[in-house]
């Protein structure tokens, strides 16, 4: 059984956002000649997420919208963290003959809901 680690360092521009990162996901496949297995793609923050999301820029906005929604009555400084909850930490995915096995429209999306600072996201990958 072979381990590959990948982390990326993400800064955000803007205070709410998010990223494609499938690209970026699958070239860590790539590199780690694991060709059956699986994948984990985790924010290492507790105010950002990992999804798998249709990457669709308005769709995305709707979600960041309807999270900061969702938490609005809880005090500012908490909001963060409570989409980060909402929205889950990480991907988990399988890896069969060396690509992540995602649905039709999923892409792996990095939300950052407290931006403008650095952060990062691990890519784990374990398998054959």
């Amino acid at each position: 059984m072979k381990n590959y680690k990948q982390t990326f360092t993400i800064t955000l521009e803007e205070k709410t956002g998010f990223m494609d990162l499938t690209s970026d996901v699958q070239e860590c496949v790539r590199r780690s000649n694991i060709r059956d297995g699986i994948i984990t793609i985790n924010s290492m923050h507790t105010t950002a997420a990992v999804v798998t999301a249709p990457c669709d820029e308005e769709k995305l906005k709707g979600f960041v919208e309807y999270y900061q929604k969702l938490t609005e009555s809880a005090p500012e400084e908490l909001r963060p963290a409570l989409c980060h909850q909402l929205a889950g930490g990480g991907v988990t995915a399988a890896i069969i003959d060396g690509e992540i096995s995602l649905g039709y429209t999923q892409y792996v999306i990095y939300i950052d809901f407290d931006g403008t600072r650095e952060k990062s996201v691990e890519i784990n990958i374990v398998g054959e």
